[in-house]
């Protein structure tokens, strides 16, 4: 079922590999974790005909028409994962032997799907921040992004205990995502090479 834990969750939104539009799924090989899921993703409703909720239940279903499109998008996986792993390899190799850049490596022991493409850009050695990149990106019509903010930061969780050191925070300083749809063509692959090596010092 994709878990390595009690519970692993998988997101559908827009942006991502395989995609309903929204929402997302929740698998378990648990059946007591099953049923409270499926309660509370259903309203946590009580009585078939009258509205008595035993608990804060959600409205979290997919709908048909979203189920539907979750099965089309599955039936273009292989092939979105082959083409996500061609542009990670013309990223690679685009990006090789540029100062202060690093391309995205993938583990020996896994198959990367690459739904992200993230590069990390030494301000010291590139001459220029992610942030400056981003920006240099921008003006050039390429949208890139930061990595997301580590949550110890965030002002919406502030004060709460926290484990590991600087890691978070230096990936999150230093790490740009690229375009990295499947719809990019190798022109357009090429431009977001070339304007990253023009920004270069």
């Amino acid at each position: 079922m994709g878990c390595r834990a009690s519970v692993s969750c998988y997101s559908f939104n827009g942006n991502k590999l395989i995609t309903t539009g929204g929402g997302g799924m929740i698998v378990t090989d648990d059946a007591n974790i099953a049923q409270r899921a499926r309660y509370l993703t259903t309203q946590a409703k009580d009585d078939p005909v009258e509205y008595i909720h035993g608990a804060v239940g959600f409205n979290y279903r997919l709908t048909n028409v979203q189920a539907a499109i979750g099965v089309g998008q599955m039936e273009e996986l292989t092939n979105y994962v082959a083409i996500k792993r061609e542009n990670a390899r013309r990223y690679r190799d685009g990006l090789a032997g540029i100062s202060g850049i690093t391309p995205m490596p993938e583990a020996e022991y896994a198959t990367n799907s690459f739904w992200l493409y993230t590069i990390l850009v030494d301000k010291e050695r590139f001459g220029k921040s992610s942030r400056d990149l981003l920006a240099d990106l921008s003006r050039r019509s390429i949208q890139s992004r930061p990595l997301w903010q580590p949550m110890h930061r965030s002002p919406a969780h502030l004060g709460n205990t926290f484990v590991g050191d600087s890691v978070a925070d230096s990936l999150c300083r230093d790490a740009l995502s690229l375009p990295s749809s499947v719809g990019l063509s190798q022109r357009e692959l090429d431009l977001v090479v070339d304007a990253i090596r023009s920004a270069a010092r």
